[in-house]
C-alpha cells in the first residue's frame, strides 16, 4: 500500500513539474515570438518608414533656424548614383562598397586599417566627386542617397577617432590644441603626452560654445545634408543598414553589400555606444541640454533614441 501511495505521489510531482516546465517554455517562446514580431512590424514597410523620413526632412528644409553647410558629395557613374559622405556614419565603409558595386577596381587591403581608409577616400575624391560631373549633365535622373547614424554615438566616435588617437590625421592637430587653449585658460601649452588630448567634456564644451558651426567630424548631419538643395531618394539609418539592404539595392539597382561595423559587433554593444552611456550622464544637464539643441534635427529627422532610452541608440523611425 505504500509502495503504491509513494508511487502516485511521484507521478503526481512529476506531472506537475512537467506542466510547470512546458508553461514557462510556453511563455518563453510566447515572449520571444512578442519580440520578434514587434520588431518585424517596426521595419515591416521599409518604404513607410522613409514616407515618414521624407517628411521630417521637408519640415527641416522649412525650419527659419535652419543652416546648412554641404557635405563633400560623390557620383558613381555605373549605377547612376550620388553619395552624401557624412563623416563617423560609415562613411568610408559606404564608399568602399559603392566602388565595388560600380565596377572600380578597389586595392587590395593592407594591414594597416588607416592606410586602407586613407586609399578609399584618396580613390574616390580622385574619380567620383561630384564636382567632376556637375555641369556635364551625366547625373539626371542619379539616384541620390545619404547615411544617418544616433547622434550621441556618432559624437563619441569622432571624438575617440579623431582627437584620442594620436595617429589620427595631422588636420586634427590644430583642433586639439584649439580645444584646450580655449577650455584650460588659455594655454595650449602642455607637458605628458596625456595632457594634449582634451577631455569628453572640454570637447564638448567647445562644440557648445562654437555653436556645432564646427568641422564636419562633429558638426550636425543636418547641417551637411545640404536640404535646401538636396531632394533625397533615400535616408539610411546606420543603426538598421542591414534591414534597408533590399531597399538600397533595388534604389540603386545594383547589388551592394551593406557595411557592417568597425568594431564587428552589434549596434549595442560597440564601444561607441557603451561609452556615450558611460561620458553623457556624466556631463552637467545644462551642457547636455544645449548639446541636444545643436543636434535637434539630426534627432527628429530618425526619431533617434536619447542615452537613457531602453532601446539606444536605435531610431524610432515612424
Amino acid at each position: 500500500m505504500k509502495e503504491l501511495r509513494l508511487k502516485v505521489l511521484l507521478t503526481c510531482c512529476c506531472s506537475i513539474a512537467m506542466f510547470w516546465y512546458l508553461y514557462g517554455s510556453a511563455q518563453h517562446g510566447m515572449s520571444r515570438r512578442t519580440v520578434d514580431v514587434s520588431l518585424s512590424i517596426r521595419l515591416a514597410d521599409i518604404n513607410e518608414t522613409q514616407t515618414a523620413i521624407q517628411m521630417r526632412l521637408n519640415e527641416t528644409r522649412e525650419e527659419k533656424t535652419y543652416t546648412e553647410h554641404c557635405a563633400y558629395s560623390y557620383y558613381f557613374s555605373n549605377i547612376n548614383t550620388i553619395f552624401m559622405a557624412i563623416p563617423k556614419s560609415g562613411n568610408t565603409n559606404w564608399k568602399e562598397s559603392l566602388l565595388i558595386a560600380n565596377g572600380d577596381k578597389v586595392k587590395s587591403k593592407t594591414s594597416s586599417a588607416l592606410k586602407n581608409q586613407r586609399a578609399i577616400r584618396k580613390e574616390v575624391a580622385h574619380k567620383h566627386s561630384l564636382k567632376l560631373y556637375r555641369d556635364s549633365g551625366v547625373i539626371d535622373g542619379a539616384i541620390t542617397f545619404a547615411v544617418m547614424r544616433n547622434p550621441w554615438t556618432r559624437l563619441i566616435s569622432g571624438y575617440k577617432d579623431t582627437l584620442v588617437r594620436l595617429n589620427a590625421s595631422i588636420h586634427f592637430v590644430p583642433i586639439r590644441r584649439e580645444i584646450i587653449k580655449e577650455t584650460r585658460n588659455g594655454s595650449a601649452r602642455v607637458g605628458p603626452e596625456y595632457e594634449k588630448i582634451p577631455t569628453f567634456k572640454e570637447f564638448v564644451a567647445w562644440l557648445v560654445a562654437h555653436g556645432g558651426k564646427v568641422d564636419r567630424h562633429y558638426a550636425p548631419q543636418s547641417y551637411l545634408l545640404c536640404l535646401r538643395s538636396t531632394q533625397y531618394d533615400l535616408v539610411v539609418p546606420l543603426e538598421y543598414a542591414a534591414q534597408y539592404k533590399d531597399l538600397i539595392c533595388d534604389r540603386i539597382g545594383a547589388d551592394i553589400e551593406v557595411p557592417g561595423s568597425y568594431d564587428g559587433c552589434d549596434v549595442k554593444s560597440q564601444s561607441s555606444t557603451i561609452d556615450a552611456m558611460k561620458w553623457l550622464p556624466e556631463l552637467d544637464s545644462e551642457l547636455v541640454e544645449k548639446l541636444y539643441e545643436i543636434f535637434k534635427y539630426d534627432f527628429n529627422i530618425m526619431k533617434y533614441s536619447n542615452f537613457t532610452d531602453a532601446d539606444f541608440p536605435f531610431p524610432r523611425l515612424l
